[in-house]
């Protein structure tokens, strides 16, 4: 009998930044709000679970842009039991922008973000590199 194996690839086509800010998210939320001009939004959990099958929360804002078609996300990387992404545990949030397309655009980003008095740095993250990615889908 043949065996058919099915390979599944997923595009981790977005820009990601990794922020170090020991705040709640919600403040760091409000900071990005003002500073960004964005108008992020708390939506469910981000809800994962662990090898013991225990459910792991993790904290997630959102804004959609109509005309650019940009999708930003903030997302707590320590959960309840954990971390959303376990590599970077050195990191307290994720910026996660879909259809951020040009550099200047991005170095901007950045810089207004290591600017908020709140953040001790912010940084790109590149995705396809990330052993967890797959934590990363929206």
């Amino acid at each position: 009998m043949n065996k058919k194996v099915l390979k599944v690839s997923f595009d981790f086509d977005f820009t990601l930044i990794g922020i170090s800010a020991p705040t709640r998210d919600y403040r760091l939320c409000w900071f990005l709000n003002k500073e960004l001009s964005l108008n992020l939004v708390k939506t469910e959990d981000i809800i994962l679970t662990n090898k013991t099958n225990e459910e792991i929360y993790f904290s997630k804002y959102h804004q959609y842009f109509e005309e650019s078609e940009q999708d930003y996300f903030l997302l707590t990387n320590k959960g309840t039991e954990g971390f959303l992404v376990p590599e970077h545990k050195e990191i307290d949030f994720f910026l996660l922008i879909h259809n951020l397309n040009y550099q200047t655009e991005r170095d901007t980003l950045l810089s207004k973000i290591n600017k908020i008095s709140i953040t001790q740095t912010a940084f790109f993250i590149d995705a396809n590199k990330l052993k967890s990615k797959e934590n990363l889908l929206l």
